[in-house]
């Protein structure tokens, strides 16, 4: 729930039947000054609680906010000590209705740009039935509410500034933005142009160009008769410099790349004569498990014998198998009273066999900067399966795209697979920031 300020000369709300218990209660010693600092408050107060996203209505909010605070200040310039009780009965009902009309603002659980400008109406045309109100210069609206920013560096540039409202064409109405003096363009009673000279730059986060408007209230017939000047009245205006630069996108795929599987193998072998056998050789052999290859190079041997037996070594080596051959011949003689001592050759063979696989990996292939309305086109490697384009925007906002086509509110994807490239494609900064 939004936080409500409201100061207790302005705590009751103008209902039927109590206005007259209001006015007494505002009226006991409240200044026209002191009324306005606690309304004040409240649209501070308003503009603080508001969506800080950055959108066209984000900025709006800050902007009507402005002007309201400036019409508040412009309306009682010269009245500050002037207490409710000096007012007639209908100034005091256009007074609360100013009052009433902030506090409702002040109550709702999310406020739009729409509403403030609404509240800002009301007060403005509230302002028409006081005294004091009639002639004050009242500012309405003004333009732009953003702006894409300049490169940082960059040479400076003008950027035209428009004005609407009430009043306005007294005198010699004066503009500064970010301290520099504008440049008029334009005047007549309701708008007012100027050219405004500056970096108007950002880098990575949106700024507010601040400025100070100088307009002049023309004074009353009598007033002027003799010789009073028109008296300046102040308005605070800034334009949001947007950097040209949404965020930056890290792009990484997901894809099939051959790999090879390993797998250890070992076997024993042994071969042994009996009695009275003769020399003879043995081939001992070693077959692939199915669908894989053995490695010749990883193939080792532990061969041991007896002593007349010999290790002779690998033989018919190829993908799918190899053999290992041992001469087996025993020791001494063979006779009818004796026995000769039978021979053996033994041992243990490890080897390594491999295979082909296809393994999911994934790998990094893009990272850069997205400026408004430039579209990126990146490439992408054979194999991808799956896409992942992470965003960091300068809203402080993290989108993730996966698959094949997105769109996002700031940009939009398009995956193309088959000619291996992705199509990143911000949207211009007036499509983006549309609420």
């Amino acid at each position: 729930m939004r936080c409500l300020i409201v100061a207790p000369v302005l705590a009751l709300a103008a209902v039927p039947g109590t206005a007259h218990a209001q006015l007494a209660e505002i009226a006991a010693g409240a200044t026209m000054g002191s009324i306005v600092d606690q309304l004040e408050g409240s649209v501070k107060n308003i503009i603080n609680h508001a969506d800080d996203a950055v959108s066209n209505n984000s900025f709006r909010i800050r902007q009507h906010g402005e002007v309201l605070l400036g019409q508040l200040n412009a309306m009682v310039a010269d009245q500050r000590d002037k207490t409710f009780a000096q007012l007639n009965e209908s100034q005091k009902q256009a007074f609360l209705g100013i009052r009433n009309s902030i506090a409702q603002l002040s109550q709702l659980e999310r406020v739009t740009a729409r509403d403030i400008q609404r509240t800002t109406n009301t007060v403005g045309t509230a302002m028409g039935n006081l005294p004091f109100g009639k002639s004050t210069p009242r500012v309405i609206e003004y333009g732009p509410t953003y702006v894409l920013g300049k490169p940082a560096g960059g040479p400076a540039t003008r950027q035209v500034v428009s004005v609407s409202g009430i009043a306005l064409g007294e005198g010699v109405p004066e503009l500064k933005m970010q301290g520099v003096q504008c440049q008029p363009l334009a005047k007549t009673e309701i708008s007012l142009k100027f050219s405004c000279p500056g970096a108007w730059s950002a880098d990575a986060d949106v700024k507010a160009a601040s400025g100070e408007l100088q307009v002049y209230q023309k004074p009353g017939f009598w007033r002027g008769l003799f010789g009073a000047k028109a008296k300046p009245r102040a308005y605070k205006l800034s334009v949001f410099v947007v950097p040209p630069e949404l965020g930056k996108y890290d792009l990484s795929v997901i894809r099939k790349v051959l790999g090879q599987e390993r797998n250890s193998r070992s076997q024993d072998f042994r071969a042994e004569n009996g009695h009275c056998d003769g020399s003879r050789e043995v081939l001992f052999p070693f077959n692939v498990t199915p669908n894989w290859s053995i490695d010749p190079a990883s193939i080792r041997v532990d061969c041991d014998k007896s002593s007349k037996s010999s290790c002779s070594g690998l033989r018919n080596v190829t993908a799918t198998s190899f053999g290992y051959l041992g001469v087996v011949r025993n020791s001494g003689d063979c006779g009818p009273f004796w026995k000769d001592a039978r021979g053996n050759v033994r041992g243990r063979v490890t080897w390594t066999e491999v295979r082909q696989v296809e393994n999911l990996v994934t790998e990094p292939v893009g990272h850069g900067g997205l400026e408004w309305a430039k579209a990126v086109q990146l490439p992408l490697p054979d194999g991808v399966q799956r896409i992942s384009l992470t965003v960091n925007q300068l809203d402080g906002k993290r989108t993730i795209v996966t698959g094949d086509d997105a769109t996002q509110r700031w940009y939009a994807v398009q995956s193309d697979p088959v000619n291996r490239f992705v199509l990143v494609s911000p949207r211009t900064l007036d499509e983006a920031m549309a609420d």
